[in-house]
């Protein structure tokens, strides 16, 4: 143990944030919308051993109305605003005190849990040593803090605070790389295992340094910790309850914000394999469509085979419900960006907010009063964020115009070859009317061409040696007829196929090569 692994005071808050109830979209979300006040008591009973009574015995029995609600009933815990617990440990062979408070909250469409352990920084008014950076194992025992074990909806953000020793700011100064490297001691004696976050940045939050871990870009291995060293007299006077509260929305809003963005990232993988699935349904549904392909069905004066006309009448009912399910996608990644608009503009009112109420106390200085580090969250991430959204539904809407433009052209094919068929069965029907009117009326006039007396008399035929009855020989005259006049009208109607054909063979003989 060395001198500078010893901090004064050093404390742990949770701020844990989840649904109030499931969305109908997430009905069947693995996430257990009540669970978060269980898992507070699995913590306090289970693995800090700090109270043996289930922690919502002092809520409210009916949950208060309003926009931010404490849901603790104060009549059961002496008239404070968080469940209190504390218990004695021993560090080589010294009693050190842990205390702490539980406060559950409703704000607007969530609830919050704020949990605080600490050393306090007196004990029956006597100020209590300063302790090795290993005490932090004592605040996550089985990583009871940690995402994985709390799975609150909306996500959590941690925060470390402990005083510098007068040794450790003249460390500090001298090496830049010291707070990181006395943040990551803090890191390892808290988190078990491999668990541990990367470090993302540093800067300095009510004059005194602070860092933090966890790259919110990275949403599969994201864990949000900060640890804010204190050295400033001011950072403990600003660093009050009202700020706390103050910080317990504004990491509210953050939350948020990174369920939204993470959630999107989800719904752009999604979104995209649906799109190049647009695009191959698509090529395939035209696929016979083709130049070479079109022209030949063209010069052979055929329309669509009947599985293609039924293969495309199936597709003409499939898209529109689909083209629906797609919208509905773009729709879910505008909401996500809305969310992210709306809670990133809370969270800058918030942080505005907090900077007039520094500034009016008129006894701090500009540095006391600087909210950069804060603000880099609300002024370059979550712009970032949106434009990656606006770029995803900029090139995922084509995919609405494809289905558009493809429906629109299957319901013109198939209209067209409709057309077709309808117009080659009224010719059809057109030539067998007139092939069989011209066969009656020569059917009619038959007497007066042959005679019938004596009745089935024999005609000889000319040119030929034999006779033929003479209905028989009615019978063929006006089937030939008839036929003769279903002919010219089926050839009148197929003239300008039969031209194309004659145009189409010319060409070929011009592209012929002379022998």
């Amino acid at each position: 143990m060395t001198p500078n692994s010893k901090i004064y005071a050093p404390n742990v808050y949770l701020f844990a944030f989840h649904l109030c109830n499931a969305l109908e979209s997430e009905s069947n979300s693995t996430v257990e919308f009540t669970s978060l006040w269980q898992k507070c008591d699995q913590i306090l009973q289970t693995k800090l051993a700090v109270r043996t009574e289930f922690v919502c015995s002092y809520f409210h029995e009916i949950e208060p109305v309003g926009w931010r609600v404490n849901l603790i009933d104060k009549s059961k815990v002496n008239n404070r605003n968080s469940l209190p617990f504390g218990k004695e440990i021993s560090v080589d062979n010294q009693p050190i005190p842990l205390k702490g408070f539980a406060q559950p909250m409703r704000i607007d469409d969530s609830y919050a849990l704020g949990l605080q352990i600490k050393v306090p920084e007196k004990n029956q008014g006597i100020k209590t040593p300063a302790v090795d950076v290993s005490l932090f194992k004592e605040f996550n025992p089985d990583n009871c803090l940690l995402p994985d074990f709390v799975q609150s909806y909306f996500g959590q953000t941690l925060l470390l605070t402990a005083w510098l020793s007068v040794e450790q700011n003249q460390a500090a100064r001298a090496d830049s790389q010291f707070l990181q490297a006395l943040g990551k001691q803090c890191l390892e004696k808290l988190i078990s295992g491999q668990n541990q976050p990367d470090f993302y940045r540093q800067g300095e939050l009510f004059g005194s340094p602070i860092l933090e871990y966890g790259n919110p870009s990275q949403p599969d291995s994201y864990c949000h910790i900060i640890i804010w060293f204190f050295n400033s007299p001011a950072t403990d006077e600003i660093w009050d309850e009202t700020r706390y509260s103050d910080f317990m929305d504004l990491f509210l809003y953050r939350n948020k914000i990174l369920r939204a963005y993470h959630d999107s990232r989800k719904l752009y993988a999604v979104t995209r394999e649906e799109y190049k699935q647009i695009e191959l349904d698509i090529d395939k549904t035209f696929k016979y469509l083709q130049r070479d392909q079109a022209q030949q069905k063209q010069s052979k004066g055929a329309g669509l085979k009947e599985e293609e006309l039924k293969y495309l009448e199936t597709q003409m009912i499939e898209m529109p419900p689909r083209a629906v399910k797609y919208a509905r996608m773009l729709i879910d990644l505008e909401f996500r960006q809305n969310t992210i608009a709306i809670n990133a503009q809370n969270y800058q009112d918030k942080l505005n907010q907090i900077s007039l109420d520094i500034k009016a106390a008129k006894k701090y200085n500009d540095s006391d009063a600087n909210l950069s580090f804060l603000e880099t969250f609300s002024k370059e991430t979550c712009p970032q964020f949106q434009r990656q959204i606006q770029a995803d539904l900029g090139y995922f809407k084509h995919g609405s115009g494809l289905l558009d433009q493809a429906t629109e052209a299957i319901r013109a094919i198939v209209a067209i070859e409709e057309a077709y068929r309808n117009a080659k069965l009224e010719v059809t029907i057109q030539a067998v009317g007139f092939g069989l009117g011209v066969a009656g009326v020569v059917t009619g006039s038959a007497p007066y061409l042959i005679k019938q007396d004596p009745p089935n008399q024999m005609v000889a035929l000319p040119f030929l040696k034999v006779g033929i009855n003479s209905f028989a020989l009615v019978l063929l005259i006006s089937i030939g007829a008839g036929f003769g006049v279903w002919l010219l009208v089926m050839l009148g109607a197929n003239s300008k196929n039969l031209l194309g054909k004659f145009k189409n063979l010319l060409n070929r003989n011009k592209q012929l090569p002379p022998p």
